[in-house]
């Protein structure tokens, strides 16, 4: 909500100032100048029903994309490799083609070891396939210690953090694996769909959650 504070109230014996007008999300969507993104909301269980409810769908061959739904559902939530295979086959069916075949999507993650494991994990499937139309960037602070290795954002991307952003604009980058980093504040506007690993709550969803809520 954007509050623009203008006289002052008194409450409870102190002096406060009283919003002179407010202009919530909701008016906003309703007013179309932003999106309701939690309209399409859509958790694995969800999607996994939607999939197997149109299998019968003529126009339908996505085998391995449901395949790869049901592993995830047989296994351990946090296995990176299979949730890489589901967001990899879901945006290259789904998303990519959107916004003239310019759509970008972005992932948030737990923690900055999940970031590290999503990219090794996506990366690694996307060369398992042989797709050379989506490539994705790693974005968290620090160094990240795991299995005896040391990573950082620059050492995974290839270039300086400083250029992440910049990079994210290329055409190939379709994916940017997120921890904490750039889910307050960064504006791309090809950025189409996120797939959240993460519990949101708070001013910290509304902020993630309106990367992705420009019309």
């Amino acid at each position: 909500t954007l509050e623009l504070f203008g006289e002052k109230a008194a409450a409870g014996g102190k002096e406060q100032y009283r919003p002179s007008h407010l202009y919530s999300m909701k008016q906003a969507i309703e007013e179309g100048f932003i999106l309701d993104v939690l309209k399409n909301y859509t958790t694995y269980q969800r999607y996994y029903r939607l999939e197997k409810a149109i299998r019968d769908d003529p126009d339908y061959d996505r085998a391995g994309a449901r395949a790869a739904i049901a592993r995830v559902l047989d296994l351990h939530p946090f296995n990176l490799a299979q949730h890489a295979r589901i967001i990899v086959e879901h945006f290259r069916q789904h998303v990519r083609h959107k916004i003239g075949g310019k759509a970008k999507a972005m992932v948030v993650t737990s923690s900055r070891l999940h970031a590290v494991r999503y990219k090794l994990a996506i990366d690694k499937y996307i060369a398992e396939k042989g797709y050379d139309d989506v490539k994705a960037l790693v974005a968290f602070s620090g160094t990240v210690e795991d299995g005896g290795q040391s990573y950082t954002e620059s050492g995974m991307n290839g270039f300086p953090e400083t250029q992440t952003a910049r990079t994210f604009e290329r055409p190939e980058y379709r994916f940017l694996l997120v921890a904490n980093k750039f889910q307050t504040g960064f504006d791309q506007p090809l950025l189409h769909t996120m797939y959240v690993d993460k519990k949101l709550g708070g001013v910290n969803a509304v902020q993630t959650l309106s990367r992705i809520n420009r019309t």
